[in-house]
């Protein structure tokens, strides 16, 4: 049995881990600019909910309809497709000059980046053996992790000192880079095409509902994510006006958690590969209560404080390795692009349902501080150990 990546595989799941590094990055980033951004524009708690939750309501919309074609391309030509789409976003996320206008920005970059993470977990399922999928994720989620580690503390940083405007430049001319490497060296990945079912799209959606394995994969992750993201949107604004951080500590905090998830990521996926993935799953699920109920409580406090906690919320959001190696497994290899899609559908469905509702959630003192951001994390990890009843029952068979 193998239990080792080969060169080649190794190059492919650098340059898909660059990829996933830029397409997190532009989502990641708007986070810490909150109270930034929401000081330039105007906003009120809504209207930030709105522009977080536009790219995650788009990503959802289009990686619903990428179903229907995502297994009739090929993987590269597609990846190349979205990945230009996505700098064309980002750039007019760095133009915009109104609320409306970035709202707007950020739902049309959400169009493409969202199925980008769904074409990513599929090219990862077509080249890694299931017994090293946990471990192939984990490389894949290096991106998010140095998207934190490096991406964001640089991002803020720029972004506080010149202007929110600078991460996003950035980003594009990373992006132009990788886009040349991506031609050059991922594999055209065409063999699944000409497998697919007879059955058509829309049946098969429908036996995803119907099949027990898959529907209790899809809530399980819904609600994995949901629960996380009643946390994120706020995160970085009540540290900075409840809990006292400057602006400027806001890129330890992110530094911090990325630096030990891109050592943290690879081993959770290995253990994943050894003990099981659900067990895995279940005690990183446990041990995410303790940092989410500390978040959402905290007043003013060191800064070593707030970043045991927040580094420990970063190393057990790996939960999202097991559980996305389990969901993975239970799709046949001639339909994993579209029932990844459908994945995806759902994640930034979660994500985009609890970056909105928390909006309703958390509101604004007269002094500007939040208030009900305990109850938003209570909220949390109701919806986030709900997950584990249903993913305990997922099997992974492919």
């Amino acid at each position: 049995m193998k239990n080792t990546f080969d060169a080649q595989e190794r190059l492919i799941l650098i340059i898909l881990a660059a990829v996933s590094f830029t397409n997190v990055l532009d989502f990641m980033v708007m986070m810490p600019l909150g109270h930034e951004l929401s000081a330039i524009f105007e906003l009120s708690t809504t209207q930030w909910s709105t522009v977080v939750s536009a790219y995650t309501f788009a990503a959802a919309l289009s990686g619903f309809a990428s179903i229907f074609y995502i297994d009739k391309v090929g993987r590269k030509q597609f990846l190349v497709f979205l990945y230009i789409g996505f700098l064309i976003g980002t750039s007019l996320c760095a133009l915009a000059n109104s609320y409306h206008q970035l709202v707007a920005a950020r739902a049309f970059t959400g169009i493409f980046g969202g199925v980008i993470n769904a074409l990513l977990f599929a090219i990862v399922g077509d080249i890694v053996a299931p017994e090293n999928r946990g471990k192939g994720i984990g490389w894949l989620m290096m991106g998010f992790s140095s998207a934190s580690a490096l991406g964001v503390p640089f991002g803020l940083y720029f972004g506080v000192k010149y202007s929110w405007r600078v991460p996003f430049v950035a980003i594009v001319g990373v992006g132009l880079n990788l886009l040349v490497l991506v031609i050059k060296y991922i594999p055209r990945l065409r063999d699944h095409i000409g497998k697919q079912s007879a059955i058509p799209v829309h049946r098969q959606i429908l036996m995803a509902g119907q099949n027990k394995n898959q529907r209790n994969a899809l809530i399980g992750a819904f609600l994995m994510f949901s629960g996380h993201f009643f946390l994120i949107p706020f995160l970085a604004p009540y540290m900075v006006v409840n809990v006292g951080l400057a602006e400027t500590d806001l890129t330890w905090v992110y530094f911090c958690g990325g630096v030990i998830t891109v050592f943290s990521s690879p081993f959770i996926g290995k253990m994943a590969d050894r003990h099981g993935k659900f067990p895995v799953f279940m005690v990183l699920t446990l041990v995410t209560v303790i940092p989410m109920l500390a978040i959402s409580n905290l007043s003013a406090v060191p800064l070593y404080v707030v970043l045991a906690i927040t580094t420990l919320f970063f190393v057990v959001g790996g939960r999202s390795i097991p559980a996305n190696a389990l969901v993975l497994g239970t799709a046949k290899p001639e339909q994993r692009g579209s029932f990844m899609g459908i994945r995806a559908a759902v994640q930034q469905l979660a994500s985009a349902s609890a970056s909105f509702a928390v909006g309703y959630v958390v509101t604004q003192n007269v002094d500007g501080s939040y208030a009900h951001y305990p109850l938003a994390g209570l909220i949390a990890v109701v919806i986030t150990l709900s997950s584990i009843y249903f993913l305990k029952e997922v099997k992974s068979e492919y």
